[in-house]
Formats: C-alpha cells, sequence, structure tokens
C-alpha cells in the first residue's frame, strides 16, 4: 500500500480542512488498519488537533459512483439505527467522496479492534450470537432501502458458468480439479438458484470484516459488494468462511448459535434453508476467483479440498444445523 502523501501537502491539508472542518495534527503509523488495502489507493489513519481519530482513504474517479452509493446505503442503515454500519462521513456540503487533484477522498471514524481470536472464535457463542444480531439489525434497517436506491441482483449460478468458462481456456488444471464440484450443483442446486428469494446483504460478511471489542461488534466494514443477493448469502458466507478456517468449526458454537438465532428471527426463507449448505458450496467459488487471480496455489489447493469436506459431510451438517433435505430434480418444493 503507497503511503498517503498528500498529507505533506498543506494545500491538500486545508482543502480537507475546508471540506470536513477538521484540522490535521499528523498521521498514526502505528494502527494496523484492517479491511482489504487492495480497495484504495492509499490510506491512513490521521489524528486532529483535537486528538479525534479518522481513518482517510483515496479513492481513482473510476471508483466514485461505486463508492458513492455505498455510503449513501451505510448513512441509510445509520438513520434506521444500525450505528454498527462503519462508513464515510459528509463534508459540510453533504459530499461522501469529494474530489482533489483527479482523486476521490473519504474520511470516517478510526475505530481500533482488538482483534479476531483465532482460532479460539469458533467455540464462542457470544460472537454467533452477536454476528447474527448484525444482521437481523440490519434486515429491519435495510426494509425499504431498495426503494430509495437502486441495486443489481446477484447470481452465484452465472457467476460460477463464467468462471469455469474462462478456467476452461486459461486454467484447464483447475478446471479439471473443480469440474466435480461444479457437477455436485448440478443435480439440485442450479436449477432451484432462480427461486432463491432476494434481500439485502452486506455482501463480504465474515469476521475480519468486522472490528471487534473483545467478542462484542464494534463495527462492520468493506461494504463494496453490498446490494441484492439471496437471503442466506450473508449467513453462508460466514459461515463458509469458518469452515475452511477448521471444517469442524461447521459443528462449533458460533456456528450453531449463530444458524439459530437466524432461524428465530425468519430472515432466511424456507427454500433459503433448504439450499442454504449447497449455497455455502456455491459461493466457495467466488474465493476460488481470488486465488486463481493471486495464483496463490496453497489457497487453491486448500479450497478444493474444503469443497469436497462439504460434500462428503453435507447431510451430516443438514442434521446438526436442523435443515431438511431439498427435493430432488423434478419434484416440487415442499
Amino acid at each position: 500500500m503507497n503511503e498517503l502523501f498528500e498529507t505533506k501537502d498543506r494545500v491538500f491539508l486545508q482543502w480537507m480542512k475546508d471540506q470536513w472542518g477538521i484540522c490535521f495534527k499528523q498521521v498514526r503509523h502505528e494502527f494496523d488498519i484492517q479491511g482489504s488495502p487492495e480497495r484504495s489507493l492509499s490510506r491512513a489513519v490521521i489524528e486532529t488537533v483535537q486528538g479525534e481519530l479518522f481513518l482517510l482513504e483515496k479513492f481513482p474517479r473510476e471508483k466514485f459512483i461505486a463508492r458513492e452509493r455505498v455510503s449513501r446505503v451505510i448513512d441509510h442503515l445509520n438513520c434506521q439505527g444500525l450505528d454498527q454500519a462503519l462508513g464515510g462521513q459528509p463534508t459540510q456540503k453533504g459530499e461522501f467522496l469529494p474530489f482533489f487533484k483527479g482523486d476521490c477522498f473519504q474520511i470516517s471514524s478510526f475505530l481500533d479492534s482488538t482483534g479476531l481470536a483465532r482460532p479460539g472464535w469458533l467455540a464462542s457463542a457470544e460472537t454467533g450470537k452477536n454476528m447474527a444480531l448484525f444482521l437481523i439489525q440490519m434486515a429491519a434497517a435495510s426494509r425499504d432501502l431498495s426503494g430509495k436506491i437502486t441495486f443489481s441482483s446477484f447470481s452465484i449460478k452465472s457467476y460460477i458458468l463464467k468462471l469455469f468458462a474462462d478456467m476452461r481456456v486459461h486454467e484447464p488444471k483447475m478446471y479439471d480439479l473443480y469440474s466435480p464440484f461444479l457437477e455436485f450443483l448440478g443435480q439440485n442446486f442450479m436449477d432451484a438458484h432462480d427461486r432463491l428469494p432476494q434481500i439485502f446483504c452486506h455482501g463480504d460478511f465474515h469476521p475480519l470484516n468486522v472490528l471487534w471489542d473483545q467478542n462484542r461488534i464494534r463495527a462492520v466494514i468493506d461494504w463494496e459488494f453490498t446490494g441484492l443477493k439471496p437471503d442466506c448469502y450473508d449467513a453462508a458466507n460466514l459461515l463458509g468462511c469458518a469452515g475452511i478456517e477448521n471444517p469442524e468449526g461447521l459443528a462449533m458454537p458460533m456456528v450453531t448459535t449463530f444458524l439459530a438465532k437466524i432461524r428465530s428471527a425468519g430472515i432466511i426463507s424456507p427454500i433459503g434453508w433448504q439450499y442454504f449448505p449447497e449455497y455455502i458450496l456455491a459461493l466457495r467459488f467466488a474465493w476460488l476467483s481470488e486465488w486463481l487471480r493471486k495464483k496463490d496455489g496453497e489457497m487453491l489447493e486448500l479450497e478444493a479440498a474444503f469443497m469436497g469436506v462439504l460434500i462428503r459431510h453435507m447431510e451430516e451438517l443438514r442434521s446438526i444445523w436442523e435443515i431438511g433435505v431439498p427435493p430432488k430434480k423434478g419434484q416440487p418444493n415442499a
């Protein structure tokens, strides 16, 4: 990650004061910044003369529309009481991403995190409860969001089919390695996919995108993939991250408590539950694409091994999670 050189530019610092009314004092290099560094050109924790800490991020012009939409989404969620959704602060003119010399900048409150207790988090029922409560509160706060902000829907089915078409040409060995998992999804899941109800989702919900105070959530970050997705999306992404870290974690208190809370809240539909284990498997292909992009051989092998675990133990997981078996191809849903 490149250093944010603008903090050494007096013209920029005056511009920043004009925009947000903050007086820069110094960059604080000692803090670890959570979230993916690839999502911005540069970023830094800054301290004001009043002693406040902010995260200052720089984005290229071409990311303005997407980042602006995310900022409006989080602002709406905050207004509906979801304070744990952490987004950018508006300028004194109400802008979230003002421009300086061709690039846009965002400022948000910097909240330090105690970090994720690994691998102990999988044994923490409290962590599972708090992650479930966040999704439940987000579902309530986002009820009227689609009427205010336009979203394009997401299809993991289409994503997987395109990924395999690209792999056939550019990664034939990976295509052969992962084809059995695609065949498994083709037995029932692909036909059912388009019937899954869609709701507003965070889009990248996992514990490394949470700022923690021990096992309590201070804030949830990295909303770049937010939008309309199947109602089981966020829960499936979380469980996929738990399982690839430790497959035994799929039966541990974090997961079982999380699922019990989500089930009692009713935010996932009956058909979403029916195909929930398959959706966890399907969503791993989005992570596979990331490992291919980074040419991460170790993660490519680990991902294939985890997908194999999911398939071999899927019926056992259904029993542990108290999820029914979906109908076979050609049979109507219950």
